[in-house]
């Protein structure tokens, strides 16, 4: 990250982008959990036990860069091991594709191999300790309940209602940015189970609003105005660092800490070496609207933090039934059944592909051609998995793969009120063309 310049969008080390060498690694981890899948066994002990961070307050995390390493490497070796042992093969690669959702499974494999330095062993066993967390802390039940679901957990929707965090509008390449309120938070507003319940569910909506290819992380924009020691919350702040460092790897783009008063100073010097090095190193300090223009256009950010854009968060009350899709059990299990069916193909297309050489044409285009029909057929599985989220209300999330942002005009700006419609090259009819036209070539290369 350099210093007073916007983040372009990665061109190395990503699907499209890979180098022989990267390829044959990416290669490697498909073969490598593939493996583990197979020595596995079949169904886990179920002795799976949720994390437990209630009493995590740094003081274990080593500050030696290096310490860290060694210590994420054994803790990731061990819990990778423990994954498969407690939940077995069936579970644990089911949980995989349901993390990838409507993801090309090769991003999200190359997320932890560039994590990981390229390490084939380190960023598998980084990915499978990801999913025992997954699996003991039953995300997929959080997004699956949506909001209807966890409204009545203590002080889940309170946390949206007040405006403390929300996601609005996109930086200077089109990612997602992320505003969080800091002095609006309070430790004891809510348990501390719903709060990080409420962190994997942001998490998990953000996820839908990658509006198009190449779009894979975020901007934050921590906003300090009148934070007070009453606001600081360690376990808070670990958990969101813990996620998105080993949860969601290689997803934030900067994390602005803005307009910080001096009591925080005090706090950092505890906090700067507690975070991990990769996290660290896209923490930037800033002091006023200028600072946040280099990273989020003027008009697409929000007046209160000096933009143009008179945008303002609403909290849009859960709407009775709007996760009546749930209910059809009958479209559940067609729509499961399909993806069950596709991921058996992709699976099979990618163990031909591990043994191809790299470079094959052939083999690339019907790899790429079993990776957009899973893709494209996410979108129809979704409602039935996902509980709707205040994206959906506000029109944000537009249930394809487009991702709708507006920007109304503050009084007396000299811009203009502007939207936008993000992800037309990677939305569900895109892929639709795009398959039907791979399975042409492909049928004119068996013939």
């Amino acid at each position: 990250m350099v210093a007073g310049v916007a983040n372009p969008i990665a061109t190395e080390g990503v699907v499209g982008h890979l180098t022989p060498t990267q390829e044959q690694g990416l290669k490697d981890f498909w073969e490598e959990l593939f493996r583990l899948a197979e020595r596995a066994p079949k169904l886990g002990s179920g002795s799976g036990v949720p994390f437990d961070n209630s009493g995590d307050t740094g003081a274990k995390i080593p500050k030696d860069d290096n310490a860290k390493e060694r210590q994420k490497a054994e803790q990731e070796t061990k819990d990778a091991l423990a994954a498969f042992a407690e939940y077995g093969s069936i579970k644990v690669m089911a949980t995989f594709y349901r993390y990838v959702a409507m993801d090309d499974p090769d991003a999200m494999a190359l997320r932890f191999l560039r994590a990981r330095k390229w390490s084939v062993t380190a960023g598998v066993a980084m990915l499978c300790a990801c999913l025992r967390w997954r699996m003991s802390s039953d995300v997929e039940a959080i997004f699956q309940k949506g909001e209807e679901g966890m409204q009545n957990a203590d002080g889940f929707i309170r946390q949206m209602a007040i405006a403390k965090t929300y996601t609005q509008g996109t930086d200077r390449a089109g990612r997602p940015v992320i505003y969080i309120h800091v002095a609006k938070h309070r430790t004891f507003d809510q348990s501390p189970k719903a709060l990080e319940d409420f962190v994997i569910a942001q998490m998990e909506s953000v996820r839908c609003l990658f509006g198009g290819s190449g779009i894979d992380k975020v901007t934050m924009v921590f906003d300090m105005t009148g934070f007070g020691i009453r606001n600081m919350d360690w376990r808070c702040i670990l958990f969101i660092v813990k996620c998105l460092e080993a949860y969601y790897p290689e997803s934030l783009n900067v994390m602005a800490i803005h307009s910080a008063p001096w009591v925080f100073q005090g706090i950092w010097k505890i906090l700067y070496p507690m975070l991990d090095p990769v996290v660290r190193q896209k923490v930037e300090m800033t002091k006023n609207a200028e600072d946040l223009i280099v990273h989020i256009p003027k008009h697409h950010l929000v007046k209160q933090l000096g933009g143009s854009s008179d945008w303002e968060w609403d909290y849009k009350p859960v709407v009775p039934g709007e996760n009546a899709a749930q209910q059809d059990a009958a479209g559940l299990k067609a729509a499961q059944a399909e993806r069950e069916r596709l991921i058996e193909n992709y699976e099979a297309v990618t163990r031909s592909w591990i043994s191809a050489p790299v470079g094959d044409v052939k083999m690339e285009q019907a790899r790429r051609l079993a990776m957009l029909e899973l893709c494209a057929q996410y979108h129809l599985l979704d409602p039935f998995i996902r509980g709707r989220a205040a994206y959906h209300r506000h029109g944000n999330i537009l249930g394809n793969g487009l991702v709708y942002f507006e920007y109304p005009n503050a009084p007396g700006s000299e811009t203009e009120a502007e939207w936008e419609v993000r992800g037309h090259d990677h939305c569900r009819e895109t892929m639709l063309a795009e398959i039907a036209t791979l399975k042409t070539k492909v049928k004119m290369t068996r013939a």
